[in-house]
């Protein structure tokens, strides 16, 4: 989908990539995670971006593994400065498996959290090892942030997935994913307004222009599902119109797990 990556895994047949951007911006985002000066405040503030993106991996690996088994490969995971994405060659036809493969990825940034800030860094400070309890406390309140953050009720974040399962059953899909859709230029506007107001976040301002396009194009792909499907308006004679195939899965349709950056 985004040409300048490169792989760095592949766990359960799923590559893992990372785009050249995310390179360059990490010592901007090490920077961000860490309050302290010097070399060995900015090695720690690079851990912390590594661990961030490691965790968002495995967010995706969430949403990936029962994506896959529910029937709908995953073509690969693409890590950026603003976040993960999990592409799938196609959508889940049931609300139940959508529900179950969005819920995924919070579950898995909850149990992050869980096994961070109450398992791990307890275990360092016992230790004595002051920087690697902040480290751990760090990635574990990211992870929780994560998890919430993704739960909002708004495309196409997992939030607006689970509200879409939930509502398709009662208003149909169109319907559904537009509320959802909705929603999510909403909140889009939001983020956008709060990364303008000072002091200015210009990776919340890019998330919320991200998320605003994104919300629409969910959406459009959805419309064209539904019309795909109706039957032609001259069934029979030599006006008959062929119905065309239903397109499952729009190659730009993912699953986007944004972190939150700023440490404060």
């Amino acid at each position: 989908m985004l040409g300048g990556s490169f792989q760095i895994a592949r766990i359960r047949g799923i590559p893992i990539r990372v785009h050249v951007t995310l390179v360059v911006f990490l010592p901007v985002i090490a920077m961000q995670l860490t309050a302290a000066d010097g070399w060995v405040a900015l090695g720690w503030g690079l851990l912390a971006a590594v661990g961030l993106f490691l965790s968002v991996a495995l967010h995706e690996l969430g949403h990936s593994v029962i994506s896959q088994a529910k029937g709908c490969p995953v073509r690969d995971i693409l890590l950026l400065p603003i976040g993960g994405i999990a592409q799938m060659t196609r959508l889940p036809d049931r609300p139940r498996d959508e529900f179950q493969i969005a819920l995924a990825g919070p579950l898995v940034s909850a149990a992050l959290y869980l096994i961070g800030f109450w398992g791990l860094a307890p275990w360092a400070q016992a230790g004595g090892q002051k920087s690697l309890e902040e480290l751990l406390a760090l990635l574990g309140v990211i992870n929780l942030q994560l998890a919430l953050f993704n739960l909002l009720p708004s495309f196409p974040m997992d939030g607006g997935r689970i509200l879409r399962a939930w509502l398709t059953p009662k208003l149909g899909r169109l319907l559904a994913t537009r509320i959802a859709a909705s929603l999510g230029k909403f909140m889009a506007v939001l983020f956008g307004l709060a990364g303008l107001w000072p002091p200015m976040n210009l990776m919340l301002v890019v998330i919320a222009v991200f998320l605003y396009s994104a919300a629409g194009a969910e959406y459009r792909m959805v419309a064209m599902q539904e019309r795909a499907q109706q039957p032609p308006p001259f069934p029979f004679g030599p006006w008959a119109a062929s119905r065309p195939e239903t397109t499952r899965m729009d190659p730009d349709d993912v699953t986007v797990s944004p972190p939150p950056y700023r440490r404060d």
